[in-house]
């Protein structure tokens, strides 16, 4: 006599099997939106900061090396270092960059911190990188004051190459290629570099971020020159 199952047992394996699978295709990185975000006002505090760990959920931050416990809400620091968050009702005093997209968007701002010259701001995440990844991909708007600004992203310790793929009215789309990460474990870090010397803040706007099982798109060289007009429009270069 053969023995057949119950159907409530195979639907139930159907199930468990489906929900791996959803596991293992989505990774365990999280909110790369930044939508999961929750303001817990700090009372008392100066600035007007929310807890950072229920802002940023999933996410970790310091700035020259010290962790943050706070988040700017909705305000940028003219020369300090630190991170914010902001949604559709943030105006900036201090040039463009903006919310990008959905509800809320991060910002890295890096300048001084303390009696330290100048200090690099960066978020962080560790997670398993979905099965079958190419790329990553993710929006930004990098803006300063003074001299110059720049930004950096690394994954699993490396730097990644990253290549301008789209734009929109107030962001550039990028992408990298971390293919050989596809189902690892790995850090990932977005890096707003302070100006050396320091002469006024670098701030990224930061949003999207996204695995994608899609290459990097190779742009063309009248596609690069544009992007490059664009790109240099966009910078905000005022002296204080």
């Amino acid at each position: 006599m053969r023995f057949q199952r119950p159907a409530w047992w195979v639907g139930g394996l159907a199930l468990l099997l489906r929900a791996v699978l959803s596991a293992q295709g989505q990774g365990t990185f999280q909110n790369l939106g930044f939508e999961s975000a929750s303001l817990v006002p700090i009372p008392g505090d100066p600035y007007g900061r929310v807890q950072f760990a229920a802002a940023f959920p999933g996410w970790s931050g310091s700035a020259g090396g010290v962790p943050q416990t706070a988040a700017l809400y909705n305000s940028l620091f003219l020369d300090t270092s630190g991170i914010g968050i902001i949604d559709a009702g943030f105006t900036n005093s201090y040039g463009s960059g903006g919310l990008i997209q959905g509800s809320f968007t991060a910002v890295l701002m890096a300048g001084v911190l303390g009696s330290a010259p100048a200090a690099d701001t960066t978020l962080t995440q560790v997670g398993l990188v979905p099965v079958g990844t190419e790329s990553l991909q993710f929006k930004a708007d990098l803006n300063y004051i003074g001299i110059s600004g720049s930004f950096g992203v690394t994954f699993g310790g490396q730097t990644l190459s990253l290549i301008p793929i789209a734009s929109g009215p107030n962001y550039t789309l990028y992408g990298a290629d971390i293919h050989e990460w596809a189902g690892q474990t790995a850090e990932l870090d977005f890096t707003a570099f302070a100006q050396q010397p320091h002469v006024g803040d670098t701030y990224l706007f930061l949003d999207s971020i996204q695995f994608s099982n899609q290459p990097v798109p190779e742009p063309g060289v009248f596609g690069l020159w544009a992007l490059g007009a664009v790109l240099v429009g966009w910078r905000v270069v005022r002296r204080r």
